[in-house]
């Protein structure tokens, strides 16, 4: 048994320490976020105004508050307020999804939710009947006066330490567990603590998700101490050059991270810890590798490992890493008032080496579980006299009485980054009507670790209905990867399953001719090309056909440009492509550049590289692995489709066509792990395919699918994508996908979905020649040689100072941007398609830069700006090699066009035209590197650099056709936005619709509406009136109505 130093005396209330806080240092900073600075005074004043609010709609000495925030300091003032009205507070994430939030706040019982204004709607659909709701702007609204300066003590119900949170985790009765956390906990945590102690200087950065107990420590930390708590935004914490300038702009003294973000942060730039004090790692295993770099940067960091489960009020025990200790390190030794029992196999005490249970007590142990009396008794227990909560956890102690983790000792488990027990799987497996009997394990394999359900169902149910009756009770993370049909399940001589006797879980080219005879000598190399980058089968060529004529877009450039550097040794630029576009002109272009310059190295073929060895991300992959480690939950990444497939096809060789398309492309089979060398991916030679086939009789609509077939993916498993086939007839499926973003873009879609298509049709493909990991290898090195330092200086330039984009909206920003939206659809007219190709021509542009001149006037129209930076993606393909390639390539370029005042449409085009060519020669130079050097000021309410959006998806991806077998492909939306606006325009073989995704945060249907009939409006202007100068500013109260747009038909 080991214990640490006990305090001394009964531990105060909360609220007596925050008040005697706030009477000590009143002019101190409390907390900073962005431009927010309360005082210990002013938050002191807040949280009893709003406290006295409380009270006046019934909170009591330990009424439940949930509370739904944002990172914000609203939710420090709100969760204060809480306390000081004697209640508890329950903290649940505005974003979880709507069955789990509603689980939780069912089983809390809470007695109102508060959230910040603005999020009413978002929350909606997971409620629960007759639960009050009120923003913090409604809590308020009655309250005129000044409220007073200190609200009355809540009288105490017992002898016991008051509740101070609760805070849900996994549990095994079939629903999340809300563990009960008293007020000496916390004080016991951050006001006893001899692991670290805070004082009226630290400034502590806020990096722990306000639900989950890590914020305990920094928020009580730094309140009942004197301490300021800054608050950044979340995506600030994965971006080093950002969290460095974060962590030095507000003299961040003391942090807690993750250890898997400390890891990557140190991989990154160690220099992010350039004068911080301390940080308090946990989470996870600390790498002494990673403990060591940072140290070697700056020798004065304190590093301490932090160990604990929920149920113990944050830390149970911690380490402080001594200079040079080698690893793996020990979780070390009790924090105050803290007791810790190691019991071996027999129930006694484990000898010093043994391994055993570690059971931990003391003043920071939890009440108990909330509502739930028996697990509360199976977890919590007495020995001689002291209550103890059994973690589950395997350690040891060595001869100086440091505690060393091992792992579990039960089937809870960590999976995708969430802790799991399998017994909650199980029961509500049980529970599904149709099945009889269940049992689920975890097994582990290179792509880590997976549940699998064994199931004993009734005749008439599948495995299929099975799953889709999980997946819209659970959340994804407790979903099974794999289900095994069994007859019954194998029994030992005990009577219970016999785990070990469970079976495992089974998861012609065409030929193209040559140019025309008549075509001049000289211009068959540039017709060859043609031919093969427009796929033109060999149709005879003129001198005076135009590229862009024949099918040309921004994709054929990059291709025709790939070619001519690898093939050839010419770096054409690409402007000049759009400058010279008939193929007499365009080779005499190829034939100055050829004799003009010497030619630059373009690096080369893409070798095929080594099987299984792991290899680093493409540089196009780092900001969508840095957003899953921040919100992995979110569906923003995520690409879910729908295919139309008719055809003499069945389910069977559906899925053996999907099969084959993850054996073909090594992206679909790839998964990103944290090494010691920062993330990489790891190629797996085999995977099954997630693929479920519906038996439901009727047939579902997307909206419905979407609710529960797209769920979050664990970047750590293999494949990325997964199926589900919903057949209509015998000769017509709906085959639903998701892929997620890191391992697919939309060349990827076209390949995917030609290929599905060839497959069916009973085609034979040529197997590729290397794959997404061979590519990924050589555009890595190209970065880190400096082969794009032009495109890195260009950017810089260009993009020096970016204006922000100052568009009314028809509610509050908020205060932290949140990643909801939905999508407004308008089908073009024949007639307006038309002008957009008329307009094009005559200006000798392209269809891109007209409908993106259109769309630009109309926000400049919008903010009244002359300087707006647009976000569009480039296909990032500039090597022939990757062009049949499935994987993530696209990279975001920030087109910046800024035109004089009383400047015309034909102006804009211009620069909109000029801006596009230049972007496309720049486009290799990764976004997120673009974003670090640019340095821009970081505003939690919004996106760095770019927040409206364009894209023209013409690149083919929508019809395919073999043989008898015919695939329509159907774009769907997650409920996600990225940006605050984005267009997306669609050139379908059945005509151009135009796609709008806004934030429902910020925006109106009305207004969505208005902004496609402007931009509808100014392709009119560009064909009749080009001329004609941009509108000024457009005042809100000036949008029309819908029913003004009669005209259009969305």
């Amino acid at each position: 048994m080991t214990t640490g130093h006990p305090p001394h005396g009964r531990h105060p209330l909360l609220e007596d320490l925050f008040g005697e806080q706030a009477a000590l240092t009143p002019g101190s900073v409390a907390v900073i976020d962005g431009d927010v600075r309360l005082t210990y005074a002013e938050l002191h004043h807040r949280a009893s105004r709003m406290a006295s609010a409380l009270r006046a709609r019934g909170v009591e000495r330990e009424t439940l508050v949930a509370t739904a925030f944002p990172r914000s300091a609203d939710a420090v003032v709100c969760m204060l307020a809480v306390v000081l009205a004697g209640g508890a507070y329950l903290p649940v994430n505005p974003e979880f999804p709507g069955e789990r939030l509603r689980m939780m706040l069912q089983d809390s019982g809470a007695a109102l939710l508060v959230c910040a204004p603005g999020t009413e709607d978002v929350l909606a659909p997971g409620l629960p009947d007759g639960l009050p709701v009120l923003s913090t702007r409604e809590l308020l609204a009655a309250d005129h006066d000044a409220g007073p300066e200190q609200v009355a003590p809540a009288p105490l119900l017992d002898d016991r330490s008051p509740l101070a949170y609760v805070m849900f985790t996994s549990g095994s009765t079939g629903r999340p567990k809300g563990v009960m956390i008293e007020q000496a906990g916390i004080v016991r945590l951050v006001r006893d603590s001899d692991f670290y102690r805070f004082t009226p200087q630290d400034r502590l950065l806020l990096t722990g998700a306000l639900e989950f107990d890590a914020a305990t420590f920094e928020i009580w930390g730094c309140l009942l101490n004197g301490a300021t708590l800054c608050i950044v935004p979340a995506e600030t914490l994965l971006v080093a050059q950002a969290l460095k300038e974060a962590i030095r702009e507000q003299a961040v003294s003391v942090m807690w991270m993750t250890a898997p973000l400390f890891h990557q942060t140190v991989d990154t730039d160690p220099d992010v810890f350039a004068g911080l004090g301390t940080v308090v790692v946990g989470g996870d295993v600390l790498s002494a590798r990673h403990v060591n770099a940072a140290r070697a940067a700056h020798p004065a960091l304190r590093v301490i490992n932090g160990y604990g489960p929920t149920e113990n009020t944050t830390f149970t025990t911690t380490h402080e890493v001594r200079p040079d200790e080698p690893g793996p390190f020990p979780i070390g030794r009790p924090v105050a008032g803290t007791t810790v029992l190691v019991l071996g196999p027999s129930g006694a005490p484990a000898a010093p080496g043994e391994q055993g249970e570690l059971l931990t007590g003391g003043t920071g142990l939890a009440r108990g579980y909330l509502g739930n009396p028996e697990l509360t008794a199976e977890r919590f227990i007495t020995l001689e006299g002291e209550r103890y909560y059994r973690t589950g956890d395997l350690v040891s102690t060595d001869a100086q009485g440091l505690l060393h983790f091992h792992g579990r000792v039960d089937d809870q488990v960590k999976i995708r980054g969430h802790r799991v027990e399998v017994k909650e799987v199980e029961s509500v497996l049980l529970s599904c009507p149709g099945v009889r009997d269940a049992c689920v394990t975890v097994v582990s394999d290179d792509a880590g670790k997976h549940l699998v359900a064994h199931v004993v169902a009734q005749e008439a149910t599948t495995v299929a209905g099975i799953a889709e009756q999980l997946a819209a009770r659970l959340p994804a993370y407790l979903c099974p990867d794999h289900f095994v049909a069994m007859d019954r399940l194998p029994l030992n001589a005990n009577g219970k399953v016999d785990k070990a006797a469970l079976p495992p879980a089974r998861p012609d080219a065409a030929v193209r001719g040559r140019p025309a005879p008549a075509l001049p000598e000289a211009l068959h190399p540039l017709a060859e090309l043609w031919d093969d980058v427009l796929h033109l089968n060999g149709r005879p060529l003129t001198a005076e056909d135009d590229f862009f004529a024949l099918g040309g877009n921004s994709l054929a450039v990059g291709a025709l440009v790939g070619r001519l550097a690898v093939r050839d040794g010419i770096r054409m630029p690409y402007r000049e492509v759009f400058a010279h576009r008939t193929l007499a002109s365009m080779a005499e272009a190829v034939r100055e550049h050829a004799a003009g310059s010497a030619a630059a190295p373009a690096g080369g073929p893409i070798e095929r590289g080594p099987a299984g060895v792991p290899v680093p991300l493409h540089p196009q992959q780092h900001g969508m692995h840095t957003h899953a480690q921040v919100a992995p939950e979110s569906p923003a990444y995520h690409i879910p489709l729908r295919l139309d497939l008719d055809g003499p096809v069945t389910p069977a060789d559906i899925r053996a066509a999907v099969t084959e398309l993850v054996r073909r492309h090594d992206a679909l089979r790839t998964r990103l792990l944290s090494t010691p060398d920062g993330p990489r991916q790891d190629v797996l030679p085999a995977v099954s395919p997630d693929f479920t086939v519906s038996d439901t009789a009727t047939h579902p609509d997307d909206e419905s699918v979407l609710a529960t077939f797209v769920r979050p993916f664990d970047l750590r498993t293999a494949p990325l994508l997964r199926a589900l086939l919903v057949p209509v007839s015998a000769s017509s499926h709906r085959l639903y996908l998701d892929v997620h973003h890191i391992v697919f873009d939309g060349v990827s879609l076209r390949i995917l979905a030609e290929e599905l298509t060839d497959l069916l049709a009973g085609a034979a493909l040529p197997e590729p020649k290397r794959g997404y990991a061979d590519a990924s290898r050589w555009y890595a090195a190209r970065l880190e040689q400096g082969a794009f330092a032009s495109d890195e200086r260009y950017w810089l330039e260009t993009l020096a100072d970016p204006p922000l984009l100052d568009l009314p909206t028809d509610h509050p920003r908020p205060a932290v941007r949140a990643e909801v939206g939905t999508v407004h659809r308008l089908r073009l007219p024949q007639e307006r398609a038309e002008a957009v190709d008329r307009v094009a021509a005559r200006t000798s542009t392209t269809s891109y830069a007209v409908l993106l001149t259109a769309y630009t006037a109309a926000l400049m129209g919008l903010s009244g700006q002359r300087d707006v930076v647009v976000g569009t993606p480039m296909s990032g393909r500039t090597h022939p090699d990757v062009e049949t390639l499935v994987g993530m390539f696209v990279n975001t370029a920030a087109l910046r066009l800024t035109v004089p005042e009383g400047a015309t449409l034909t102006d804009l085009l211009l620069v909109a035209h000029t801006r596009h060519q230049e972007a496309l020669d720049h486009q290799s130079y990764p976004f997120d590197r673009v974003v670090a050097g640019l340095r821009p000021e970081r505003d939690p309410s919004r996106l760095p650099v770019i927040e409206a959006f364009f894209a023209l998806q013409n690149i083919g991806f929508h019809r395919f056709a073999r043989g008898r077998v015919r695939t329509e492909v159907h774009l769907l939306h997650a409920g996600a936005c990225r940006f605050d606006l984005n267009l997306q325009v669609h050139q379908r073989p059945d005509g151009t619709v135009l796609e709008l995704e806004y934030s429902t945060a910020l925006f109106s249907t009305a207004s969505a509406q208005y902004l496609l009939h402007r931009v509808v409006e100014l392709v009119d202007d560009l064909d009749r009136a080009p001329h004609t100068p941009l509108s000024g500013r457009v005042e809100q109260s000036r949008i029309p109505a819908p029913s003004a747009q009669a005209d259009f038909t969305f």
